[in-house]
């Protein structure tokens, strides 16, 4: 649950804030991702959606951005599509990833965590424990640019982490 305390004045606003705290609502500001990206100086800001048949990340950090959508494809199986902002230039598409469909039919068994978020780099992770399989994604940035990778593991006897 997130409030719009922030917006609201007086002493309504003050008890309105008080009684979401207290059934443990984060303040609005804390919650948001609607600031401009010069204006995160220094810093992260990620979240993710779930969707019935979809999670989507959403990373903004001082100069970039990136938004990744994991989705069934109604053909089977999972796609990654990704695309990337970078230093105020544009908005940037990769080509789609697709996952393999043997280990990742569909997404109700997984579920989507991150391992690390800092000033300039993002890592997630995608896991499906019915199939023990897993894609590890990583995002960072450095003077030369925004690089990505992805890693899909298959490992049938052991955790995935």
């Amino acid at each position: 649950m997130v409030t719009r305390r922030a917006v609201l004045k007086g002493t309504a606003a003050a008890s309105i804030g008080a009684i979401a705290a207290a059934h443990g609502a984060a303040p609005a500001e804390a919650a948001s991702l609607s600031c401009g990206f010069g204006q995160l100086t220094g810093g992260a800001v990620a979240e993710f959606q779930k969707f019935r048949d979809a999670f989507q990340v959403a990373m903004k950090f001082d100069k970039w951005a990136a938004d990744i959508f994991i989705k069934e494809e109604a053909s089977g199986g999972v796609a990654v599509f990704v695309k990337y902002f970078e230093k105020f230039k544009h908005w940037t598409e990769v080509e789609p990833m697709q996952l393999s469909s043997e280990f990742f039919k569909n997404l109700k068994t997984s579920d989507l965590y991150f391992s690390k978020v800092d000033a300039s780099s993002a890592e997630f992770f995608l896991k499906d424990e019915v199939s023990k399989t897993s894609v590890q994604g990583t995002f960072e940035v450095n003077s030369d640019g925004v690089f990505y990778k992805f890693d899909e593991q298959i490992n049938r006897d052991g955790d995935l982490g």
